[in-house]
């Protein structure tokens, strides 16, 4: 009697080689995964690290946008920052002391004793930064040719518009809560 075409056929053993190539597969997946993983900031002081999403556009023609997540703790005078992509991939790494600022972006690192300078080559426009970490904390601080709406801060949201020097630019910031 045939075997019917719809009958199981007993499965085989993988061999050894066949269980070392699904070993080395997997194997493979998690040393990619892991290489593609964006370690996390680790907060040194919760009133000085804040995380979210951000938005600047620079007013030019054609105007130009930078979205990205962010990490930023710290202050003015010292901190870091890590743009991150939608998926959680590290774009941008800004680290500054007194002395100096870095910004790493994949392999290629930028040393500059400006973070003004730093900060600009990365969002392409000039960011009011100590009073950017003023507005972080709900604070009202000027900074020349911004103005900064801060009535949504308790929801997570600040705004800020940069009308002179020209090009002007937009800020916008969602924190997460």
């Amino acid at each position: 009697m045939k075997p019917s075409p719809h009958t199981k056929k007993p499965a085989k053993e993988p061999t050894l080689e066949g269980r070392r190539r699904v070993l080395a597969l997997a194997l493979s997946s998690a040393l990619l995964a892991a290489g593609c993983a964006t370690p996390r900031m680790t907060p040194l002081d919760a009133n000085a690290y804040w995380s979210g999403r951000m938005a600047i556009q620079v007013l030019k023609d054609p105007p130009e946008s930078l979205s990205a997540g962010f990490e930023l703790q710290g202050s003015a005078q010292a901190g870091e920052m890590v743009l991150l992509s939608p998926i959680g991939t590290t774009l941008a790494r800004l680290e500054w002391t007194p002395q100096g600022a870095r910004l790493a972006q994949g392999q290629q690192q930028v040393d500059s004793p400006s973070l003004q300078r730093l900060g600009a080559r990365l969002t392409g426009t000039e960011l009011p930064i100590a009073a950017l970490f003023e507005w972080l904390a709900g604070r009202q601080a000027d900074a020349p040719g911004w103005q900064v709406d801060l009535s949504a801060h308790a929801q997570g949201r600040i705004s800020a518009e940069r009308r002179e020097p020209s090009p002007g630019a937009l800020l916008r910031i969602a924190l997460d809560r």
